[in-house]
């Protein structure tokens, strides 16, 4: 079970990470995810303080990502990360879904790449996101970690967080590609 939890943290820590330098990687980058969260979460009212209210928001999104990655790194607190995760995911999916149902057209820049309205694809993205995280909740709370991992071990791990971190990241890609996006139907 030591593999199947570093594969746990390591997956969800590699998602938040790329989720988090998308975000980060320049200005334009964050303004498309602010403007983004803005449209997502719409104010009454279109004012300088909505703007600012939406930038602080996107910044709690980007800290959260962060936290995760941080709190993943370190195995004495990967429990808190992964409940971290748990709920943060739990919010993206909350927004995501009261935006499918107003029919807002609005593309999150959870990874930065294209701009494809959110839609099932990204549900179930944190659908299984959250299977993993809840997964990787219970093993470390209910298995105990025994001594270090071996590297061959470690690296079979690593290379299975990696494959579904890149799944994870091109989901709007893979759904779009078989016409599973509201764009494209």
């Amino acid at each position: 079970m030591t593999y199947v939890l570093l594969a746990c943290r390591m997956a969800i820590g590699l998602t938040f990470l790329v989720s988090l330098a998308s975000k980060l990687r320049g200005r334009e980058s964050w303004l498309r995810f602010a403007g983004a969260t803005a449209r997502l979460l719409p104010s009454r009212t279109v004012t300088t303080r909505a703007t600012q209210r939406h930038h602080a928001l996107a910044a709690v999104v980007a800290a959260v990502e962060g936290a995760v990655v941080v709190l993943l790194v370190v195995p004495a607190t990967a429990s808190a990360g992964f409940a971290v995760a748990l709920a943060a995911l739990g919010a993206f999916s909350l927004v995501i879904h009261k935006a499918i149902r107003r029919g807002l057209m609005v593309p999150c820049h959870c990874f930065g790449g294209r701009n494809l309205p959110v839609g099932p694809a990204d549900l179930a993205r944190n659908a299984l996101l959250g299977l993993i995280a809840l997964t990787g909740l219970a093993l470390t709370v209910l298995v105990p970690v025994r001594g270090p991992a071996e590297p061959a071990g470690a690296a079979v791990a690593a290379l299975a967080a990696l494959l579904v971190t890149v799944l994870v990241v091109l989901t709007e890609e893979i759904a779009d590609l078989f016409g599973l996006t509201r764009e494209s139907r």
